[in-house]
């Protein structure tokens, strides 16, 4: 079986990307490509299209963020056609809504009424703004020391954010779940599913 190359923006869509794969029962990861951002990605895209063409199926997860349509987006990145093993998935609008939308554990991580949570997190203009506004609404000190940003910090974000986000979509969150409140991960994990057996 070929191993699969997964490229992404950073730390939590890499944590992602492996999550979605080993829940669809795919856990051969051949190798990781990223973590330096979207530009980055958009130089490599050539590259990891021929290397799907080539047979080694290729999993690229990026952010929307403020662009109009993923769509779009992809054929600005890739104006030919691409390689049915290039499994190129946007996130709507950022990664951070797809970790919102396992709405029932996300609660139990922050300590939160489900309630709290958005139902509909691809709808929202800034999804890391919900998870630090969230988190701001934890008693559970420790989660709001590492993702909250210090007093004064020139970060939007705690030195911990990664780390504690990366730590959830491991040991908590389910794509099953989430794709009740995420069309955009509901069709990766539907392409995930079909090409990736």
């Amino acid at each position: 079986m070929t191993g699969v190359v997964i490229a992404t923006e950073d730390a939590l869509s890499e944590v992602v990307a492996e999550t979605l794969l080993y829940q669809a029962g795919r856990c051969d990861i051949r190798a990781r490509v990223g973590k330096k951002g979207f530009g980055y990605l958009k130089k490599r895209v050539a590259d990891l299209d021929r290397l799907a063409e080539n047979g080694v199926p290729v999993l690229l997860l990026t952010d929307l963020d403020r662009r109009r349509c993923p769509l779009e987006m992809i054929a600005g990145w890739l104006p030919r056609p691409r390689s049915a093993r290039l499994l190129f998935r946007v996130a709507v609008r950022e990664t951070e809504s797809w970790v919102l939308a396992d709405r029932a554990a996300f609660a139990r991580f922050v300590g939160i009424p489900a309630v709290a949570v958005p139902t509909a997190p691809d709808e929202l203009s800034d999804p890391k703004a919900a998870v630090l506004r969230l988190v701001r609404q934890s008693s559970k000190r420790e989660l709001r020391r590492d993702i909250l940003p210090q007093k004064g910090a020139s970060s939007p974000v705690g030195l911990g954010y990664n780390s504690q986000l990366c730590h959830f979509v491991r040991s908590a969150w389910s794509s099953n779940r989430a794709v009740k409140h995420s069309p955009s991960l509901s069709r990766a994990v539907r392409r995930v599913r079909e090409l990736l057996p």
